[in-house]
């Protein structure tokens, strides 16, 4: 049943509670007929749904400074208001002989009964048919405090009741003549157990309001990157289940980012970022295969490797290594490249895969000459220990199959393809007499005139027919020890 059909069956039952009301207890208008009395009923009911829509229809919409269900539940009361306005004026004029409290007991079902305790419920039916947009609800002037809802509704809880038995203890003292001090003493008693009352759901209110700040105040801290917001409560209820699962979700955001981290180091961060981006965030599985990308390679690869590893201790070994590694993947990561694998001493990256750099082949050869330069860096520490690294790296650009390669309980992000064997074979070339850095044709027609450029040689490489020009960088490159 909608929020509107609801709201109707408000007005029908202020109208069956009044009709009830006169036909047994009022002892003036039990006397009036059924079928005279349920029309005047039926008709305050009539008038009322009318009134009531065609405010909703035709007045303004609501101001910055009020909810659209507020603004809904304001005009309600006031169309209750109106109602009963018209109801006892109706009745004083159809009934002149009826004394003053029988014309106004109208006025007080639909004051009291219906825009009082009976509008805290079509609240709740208003805020179901208009709720805050997810944009709106996020300003000031858009978000109502828990607090005031509960005061409001405290209030009209607990001062209607004390009112209505106000206004019939005064009917009987004026119509009945009972005794004025009768009265003095119930006004009073109401007055000092209802202040004291709404105290009470002031001071709850008011804590109320300070649990939901410090619930905001976490989930800011959580959204800023603060995953140990420490969300609590003063009290063990409903609020306190919300703080824990803030606390619980800061915790698995926690988590994952150290997953994202964990996953970092054994991929490229770039790579990892785009997984998790594409496939993690939004539940998909990820997907084999792969897709052409033009890209630069770059290969790198050390110089009799098998025979350091000959003369050194294993643990030495995966120390000089480390330390090798950590200084190319600096200087890769310092120009934009992405790390691709490790293949025993060798490195392979890829420049262009996801935006890194803004002119793949400028980065890749920057890249090439700043890890020959650590290399040297490296040696000199080295030294002392008697053990000197040599390092060729190959650089050429075109088509590659980048994507998911393995099995779907094993896989690896990865570059194949021709692009990928051209910069492992012109890596090859890499070594005395050539200089330590080499590249392709393609790779210096990409470079423009970023860097000087020479052509050391031509040569075959397996898999290309005829030979491929090989060059290098000028100046720079050319003070670097051969390889």
């Amino acid at each position: 049943m909608g929020p509107r059909l609801l709201l109707h069956g408000g007005s029908l039952l202020v109208g069956l509670f009044t009709f009830g009301y006169a036909r047994l207890v009022c002892t003036h208008l039990c006397g009036l007929p059924t079928a005279e009395l349920a029309r005047t009923v039926a008709g305050l009911a009539v008038f009322h749904i009318a009134l009531r829509e065609l405010l909703l229809h035709l007045l303004p919409p609501p101001t910055a400074s009020a909810l659209p269900a507020r603004r809904a539940w304001q005009l309600s009361v006031l169309a209750w208001g109106v109602t009963g306005l018209v109801a006892s004026v109706l009745h004083k004029a159809q009934y002149p002989a009826f004394p003053l409290f029988s014309h106004v007991k109208f006025a007080v079902g639909y004051w009291l009964l219906g825009g009082a305790l009976l509008g805290q419920v079509e609240y709740l039916l208003f805020e179901r048919a208009f709720p805050p947009a997810p944009s709106a609800s996020r300003t000031a002037a858009h978000r109502e405090r828990i607090g005031r809802r509960l005061l409001e509704g405290y209030v009209i809880f607990t001062t209607v009741p004390v009112l209505v038995l106000m206004l019939t203890l005064l009917r009987f003292v004026m119509e009945f003549h009972g005794e004025p001090h009768y009265l003095v003493e119930a006004a009073a008693l109401a007055l000092g157990f209802t202040g004291i009352a709404l105290g009470g759901a002031f001071a709850y209110g008011q804590s109320l309001r300070r649990d939901t700040e410090r619930l905001l105040e976490a989930v800011r801290r959580v959204g800023s990157g603060d995953f140990q917001p420490g969300a609590a409560t003063s009290r063990a209820d409903e609020l306190f289940l919300v703080a824990e699962g803030i606390n619980e979700m800061a915790g698995g955001l926690q988590l994952r980012e150290r997953i994202r981290e964990a996953f970092g180091r054994f991929v490229s961060p770039q790579v990892a970022t785009e997984f998790i981006e594409k496939y993690a965030r939004h539940g998909k599985a990820a997907v084999m295969g792969g897709e052409r990308r033009d890209v630069v390679v770059l290969f790198s690869d050390l110089r009799g490797f098998t025979s350091l590893s000959e003369s050194l201790a294993p643990e030495v070994l995966i120390e000089v290594l480390n330390g090798y590694f950590q200084e190319m993947v600096g200087a890769l990561q310092q120009h934009g490249g992405v790390v691709d694998k490790f293949i025993g001493d060798a490195v392979l990256a890829v420049f262009g895969l996801t935006g890194g750099a803004d002119h793949p082949a400028r980065a890749a050869v920057a890249a090439g000459l700043e890890m020959q330069r650590r290399l040297e860096a490296y040696n000199a520490r080295l030294a002392g220990r008697g053990i000197h690294l040599r390092a060729g790296v190959g650089i050429h650009a075109g088509e590659a199959i980048a994507g998911y390669l393995g099995s779907p309980d094993r896989m690896e992000f990865t570059v194949i393809g021709h692009t990928v064997n051209m910069a492992s074979r012109i890596e090859g070339q890499a070594r005395e007499p050539h200089p330590p850095l080499l590249f392709s044709e393609e790779v210096a027609r990409r470079l423009g005139d970023a860097f000087p450029v020479r052509e050391v040689a031509r040569v075959p490489l397996k898999g290309v027919a005829g030979e491929v020009r090989l060059l290098t960088v000028t100046g720079e490159a050319g003070t670097v020890q051969a390889a």
